[in-house]
Protein backbone atom coordinates (compact mmCIF):
# COMPACT_ATOMS: atom_id res chain seq x y z
CA UNK A 1 0.00 0.00 0.00
CA UNK A 2 1.21 3.53 -0.72
CA UNK A 3 0.30 5.94 1.84
CA UNK A 4 1.62 9.93 1.29
CA UNK A 5 1.09 11.82 4.57
CA UNK A 6 1.44 15.79 4.77
CA UNK A 7 2.95 17.32 8.05
CA UNK A 8 6.00 15.78 9.55
CA UNK A 9 5.08 16.58 13.10
CA UNK A 10 4.94 14.64 16.10
CA UNK A 11 1.78 12.69 14.75
CA UNK A 12 3.33 12.45 11.20
CA UNK A 13 6.51 11.52 12.37
CA UNK A 14 4.82 8.87 14.69
CA UNK A 15 2.60 7.34 12.01
CA UNK A 16 5.22 7.73 9.09
CA UNK A 17 8.17 5.42 11.02
CA UNK A 18 5.18 2.88 12.21
CA UNK A 19 3.92 2.58 8.83
CA UNK A 20 7.04 2.63 6.60
CA UNK A 21 7.91 -0.16 8.23
CA UNK A 22 5.35 -2.48 6.05
CA UNK A 23 4.02 -0.17 3.20
CA UNK A 24 5.21 2.66 0.83
CA UNK A 25 5.45 5.83 2.45
CA UNK A 26 5.69 9.42 1.38
CA UNK A 27 5.86 12.71 3.46
CA UNK A 28 5.35 15.94 2.30
CA UNK A 29 6.74 19.08 4.75
CA UNK A 30 7.45 22.25 4.29
CA UNK A 31 10.10 23.00 6.70
CA UNK A 32 12.94 21.60 5.25
CA UNK A 33 15.13 20.96 8.12
CA UNK A 34 11.94 18.85 9.87
CA UNK A 35 11.88 16.92 6.32
CA UNK A 36 15.88 15.71 6.50
CA UNK A 37 15.31 14.84 10.40
CA UNK A 38 12.53 12.53 9.62
CA UNK A 39 14.57 11.20 6.19
CA UNK A 40 17.28 10.41 8.37
CA UNK A 41 15.24 8.52 10.74
CA UNK A 42 12.81 6.64 8.91
CA UNK A 43 12.79 4.18 5.81
CA UNK A 44 10.17 7.24 4.06
CA UNK A 45 10.62 9.22 1.23
CA UNK A 46 10.32 12.56 2.44
CA UNK A 47 9.09 15.19 -0.48
CA UNK A 48 10.01 18.88 1.16
CA UNK A 49 7.25 21.52 -0.10
CA UNK A 50 3.83 23.42 -0.03
CA UNK A 51 1.13 20.90 0.68
CA UNK A 52 -0.93 23.45 -1.29
CA UNK A 53 0.67 23.48 -4.78
CA UNK A 54 -0.19 20.58 -7.21
CA UNK A 55 4.14 21.02 -8.13
CA UNK A 56 4.76 19.74 -4.68
CA UNK A 57 2.02 16.57 -5.41
CA UNK A 58 3.37 15.80 -8.62
CA UNK A 59 6.61 15.47 -7.25
CA UNK A 60 5.60 13.10 -4.17
CA UNK A 61 3.37 11.04 -6.81
CA UNK A 62 0.47 11.69 -5.12
CA UNK A 63 -1.39 10.30 -8.17
CA UNK A 64 -0.10 6.90 -7.17
CA UNK A 65 -1.30 7.00 -3.74
CA UNK A 66 -3.47 4.82 -1.99
CA UNK A 67 -4.11 6.38 1.16
CA UNK A 68 -3.78 10.53 1.38
CA UNK A 69 -3.14 11.57 5.58
CA UNK A 70 -3.33 15.43 5.67
CA UNK A 71 -1.95 15.78 9.29
CA UNK A 72 -0.62 19.81 9.35
CA UNK A 73 -1.70 22.11 12.52
CA UNK A 74 -3.85 24.01 10.06
CA UNK A 75 -7.42 22.78 9.35
CA UNK A 76 -7.36 25.14 5.76
CA UNK A 77 -4.23 23.41 4.84
CA UNK A 78 -5.33 19.83 5.57
CA UNK A 79 -8.49 20.18 3.72
CA UNK A 80 -7.31 21.77 0.40
CA UNK A 81 -4.22 18.73 0.48
CA UNK A 82 -7.14 16.44 0.50
CA UNK A 83 -9.56 18.01 -2.20
CA UNK A 84 -5.98 18.25 -4.14
CA UNK A 85 -5.84 14.71 -3.58
CA UNK A 86 -9.34 13.86 -4.49
CA UNK A 87 -8.86 15.68 -8.23
CA UNK A 88 -5.50 13.27 -8.21
CA UNK A 89 -7.56 10.19 -8.15
CA UNK A 90 -7.00 9.41 -4.41
CA UNK A 91 -9.38 6.84 -3.09
CA UNK A 92 -9.04 7.22 0.59
CA UNK A 93 -8.87 10.90 2.29
CA UNK A 94 -8.33 10.91 6.23
CA UNK A 95 -7.08 14.55 7.51
CA UNK A 96 -6.61 16.01 11.37
CA UNK A 97 -8.61 18.86 12.36
CA UNK A 98 -8.43 21.21 15.02
CA UNK A 99 -11.98 22.27 15.04
CA UNK A 100 -14.34 19.53 15.64
CA UNK A 101 -17.36 21.42 14.01
CA UNK A 102 -16.02 20.89 10.52
CA UNK A 103 -15.92 17.37 10.69
CA UNK A 104 -19.20 16.89 8.62
CA UNK A 105 -17.72 19.56 6.39
CA UNK A 106 -14.66 17.22 5.44
CA UNK A 107 -16.79 14.48 5.18
CA UNK A 108 -19.23 16.08 2.66
CA UNK A 109 -16.40 16.81 0.31
CA UNK A 110 -15.15 13.24 0.10
CA UNK A 111 -12.81 13.26 3.22
CA UNK A 112 -13.34 10.09 4.48
CA UNK A 113 -12.32 10.52 8.11
CA UNK A 114 -11.93 13.61 10.09
CA UNK A 115 -9.97 13.11 13.54
CA UNK A 116 -9.61 15.68 16.34
CA UNK A 117 -6.44 14.36 18.42
CA UNK A 118 -7.64 16.67 21.15
CA UNK A 119 -11.10 15.62 21.07
CA UNK A 120 -10.08 12.20 21.45
CA UNK A 121 -7.56 12.91 24.30
CA UNK A 122 -10.83 14.74 26.48
CA UNK A 123 -12.86 11.60 26.09
CA UNK A 124 -9.89 9.17 27.54
CA UNK A 125 -9.73 12.20 30.33
CA UNK A 126 -14.03 11.65 30.65
CA UNK A 127 -13.82 7.95 30.56
CA UNK A 128 -11.48 7.86 33.34
CA UNK A 129 -13.41 10.19 35.42
CA UNK A 130 -16.76 8.68 35.31
CA UNK A 131 -14.87 5.10 35.83
CA UNK A 132 -15.21 3.53 32.76
CA UNK A 133 -12.51 3.20 29.74
CA UNK A 134 -13.57 4.75 26.73
CA UNK A 135 -11.24 2.72 24.16
CA UNK A 136 -12.18 5.01 21.33
CA UNK A 137 -14.85 7.46 19.90
CA UNK A 138 -16.51 7.41 16.31
CA UNK A 139 -16.93 10.79 14.80
CA UNK A 140 -18.68 10.72 11.71
CA UNK A 141 -21.54 12.48 10.10
CA UNK A 142 -22.67 9.34 8.62
CA UNK A 143 -22.60 6.97 11.42
CA UNK A 144 -23.14 9.45 14.28
CA UNK A 145 -21.32 9.56 17.53
CA UNK A 146 -20.37 6.26 18.94
CA UNK A 147 -18.16 5.62 21.65
CA UNK A 148 -15.85 1.69 22.08
CA UNK A 149 -16.22 0.77 25.76
CA UNK A 150 -14.66 -1.32 28.47
CA UNK A 151 -15.95 -1.98 31.08
CA UNK A 152 -14.94 -4.22 34.35
CA UNK A 153 -17.76 -6.40 35.32
CA UNK A 154 -18.32 -5.62 39.56
CA UNK A 155 -19.78 -7.68 42.57
CA UNK A 156 -22.79 -7.28 43.20
CA UNK A 157 -23.93 -5.11 39.84
CA UNK A 158 -27.09 -5.66 38.03
CA UNK A 159 -24.78 -7.11 35.05
CA UNK A 160 -22.94 -9.61 37.79
CA UNK A 161 -24.39 -13.86 36.89
CA UNK A 162 -26.82 -12.86 34.23
CA UNK A 163 -26.70 -13.41 30.88
CA UNK A 164 -26.33 -11.16 28.46
CA UNK A 165 -30.37 -11.55 27.37
CA UNK A 166 -31.33 -10.72 30.65
CA UNK A 167 -29.26 -7.32 30.70
CA UNK A 168 -31.71 -4.02 29.69
CA UNK A 169 -29.10 -2.81 27.40
CA UNK A 170 -29.46 0.37 25.89
CA UNK A 171 -30.76 0.63 22.18
CA UNK A 172 -28.50 -0.16 19.38
CA UNK A 173 -26.09 -1.03 21.62
CA UNK A 174 -23.50 -4.35 21.35
CA UNK A 175 -21.44 -6.66 23.72
CA UNK A 176 -18.93 -7.36 21.22
CA UNK A 177 -16.14 -9.43 23.40
CA UNK A 178 -15.68 -10.51 26.88
CA UNK A 179 -12.08 -10.87 28.23
CA UNK A 180 -10.81 -12.11 31.80
CA UNK A 181 -6.93 -13.03 32.55
CA UNK A 182 -5.54 -14.33 29.09
CA UNK A 183 -8.99 -15.36 27.94
CA UNK A 184 -11.04 -14.24 25.38
CA UNK A 185 -14.33 -14.82 24.39
CA UNK A 186 -16.50 -13.47 21.84
CA UNK A 187 -20.18 -13.79 23.46
CA UNK A 188 -24.02 -14.63 22.40
CA UNK A 189 -27.25 -13.75 24.10
CA UNK A 190 -26.59 -16.93 26.38
CA UNK A 191 -23.28 -15.80 27.78
CA UNK A 192 -23.32 -15.41 31.00
CA UNK A 193 -21.39 -12.54 32.88
CA UNK A 194 -19.52 -12.41 35.94
CA UNK A 195 -17.52 -10.54 38.49
CA UNK A 196 -13.59 -9.62 37.05
CA UNK A 197 -14.43 -10.11 33.26
CA UNK A 198 -13.70 -6.98 30.92
CA UNK A 199 -16.60 -6.07 28.43
CA UNK A 200 -16.05 -4.52 25.24
CA UNK A 201 -18.98 -2.72 24.12
CA UNK A 202 -19.87 -0.93 20.94
CA UNK A 203 -22.86 1.69 21.66
CA UNK A 204 -24.14 5.07 20.74
CA UNK A 205 -22.37 8.05 22.88
CA UNK A 206 -25.63 9.29 24.98
CA UNK A 207 -25.86 5.87 26.41
CA UNK A 208 -22.75 5.24 27.83
CA UNK A 209 -23.54 6.31 31.65
CA UNK A 210 -26.65 4.20 31.18
CA UNK A 211 -24.51 1.32 30.25
CA UNK A 212 -22.22 2.23 33.35
CA UNK A 213 -24.60 1.58 35.87
CA UNK A 214 -25.36 -1.93 34.69
CA UNK A 215 -21.86 -3.15 35.43
CA UNK A 216 -20.93 -1.11 37.56
CA UNK A 217 -22.18 -1.73 41.78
Amino acid sequence: MRIVIVGAGRIGQHLAKSMSAKHEVVVIEADEKRGRALSAETDALVVVGDATRIETFRDAEVDKADVFVALTDHDETNLLACVLAKEMGVPRLIARISDPSLASTFERLGIEEAICPETIAANLIEGAISGYHMVARILSSKTGDAVLLAVTVEGGSKADGKKISELEMPKASSIIAIYKGDSLEFPNGNTKLSEGQKVLILTPSKEADKLRSLFLK
